[in-house]
């Protein structure tokens, strides 16, 4: 064999070598590519089955603890009555609070 020949073998030998790794090497990145973006589409849909959980439960606080829930509870289990009268509202003059605390500070002195 001729020596041009034998490096034109040599030469064919490489390129074949290095296409068939540069091939193997973007069918990889593209399969890791891929499984990366269907690993996001996956976390995505978790987050969103969360967020909607999340919602699920605050609505399900607010049900609970809403004034209508609880009074009828009160009512009903509990037997209790709802106060209709207004509060009585209680004055005292600041110099008669003055004059007591006064006469305790005298007293535990």
């Amino acid at each position: 064999m001729k020596k041009g020949s034998k490096l034109f073998i040599a030469f064919g030998i490489f390129a074949f070598f290095t296409s068939t790794l540069l091939i193997l090497a973007v069918i990889g990145f593209k399969l890791e590519c891929e499984k990366l973006t269907k690993e996001n589409v996956i976390t995505k849909e978790k987050l969103s089955d969360i967020k909607n959980a999340k919602v699920n439960l605050i609505a399900q606080d607010q049900a609970l603890s809403s004034e209508e829930r609880i009074v009828s509870i009160a009512r009903d289990e509990l037997g209790m009555i709802r106060n209709t009268e207004t509060p009585a509202v209680l004055t005292i003059s600041k110099e008669k609070v003055e004059k007591i605390s006064n006469a305790l500070k005298q007293k535990y002195e």
